[in-house]
């Protein structure tokens, strides 16, 4: 595959439902999503973790499921998380699918992720 066709996939997922990068859309609480996983123990392996950014695959109001790429010179997939914001479990599905392992992260992302849905949710 090359860059061109891996570009193209991205751009056309990101035109479906929920499949938007986490920090594209205005006034969405994503931001803090990806800054809380740019701060866990995620293995990153082929680029810096200010990098990374998340392509949402499904948020059904209890659990977030995303997918961790990156844009240099290429765009690349990364691995995949899921988070249950109401525990605060941040857990890397890349691989185990069956078992996945949960990852630490700084605490300050999940309480700002919390309050922007608590606010969105007011207003």
């Amino acid at each position: 595959m090359n860059r061109f066709f891996i570009r193209s996939v991205l751009i056309a997922l990101s035109l479906l439902p929920h499949s938007l990068p986490a920090t594209a859309s205005e006034g969405s609480c994503y931001g803090y999503l990806t800054e809380l996983v740019r701060s866990s123990d995620f293995p990153f392996r082929y680029v810096g973790k200010d990098k990374v950014n998340l392509l949402i695959d499904e948020d059904d109001g209890e659990v977030v499921r995303a997918q961790l790429f990156f844009d240099t010179d290429g765009t690349g997939t990364i691995g995949w998380i899921k988070y249950t914001p109401a525990t605060r479990v941040l857990l890397n599905s890349s691989a185990e699918l069956e078992e996945p392992v949960a990852l630490s992260f700084d605490a300050k992302f999940a309480d700002g992720y919390a309050k922007c849905l608590a606010e969105q949710q007011a207003g």
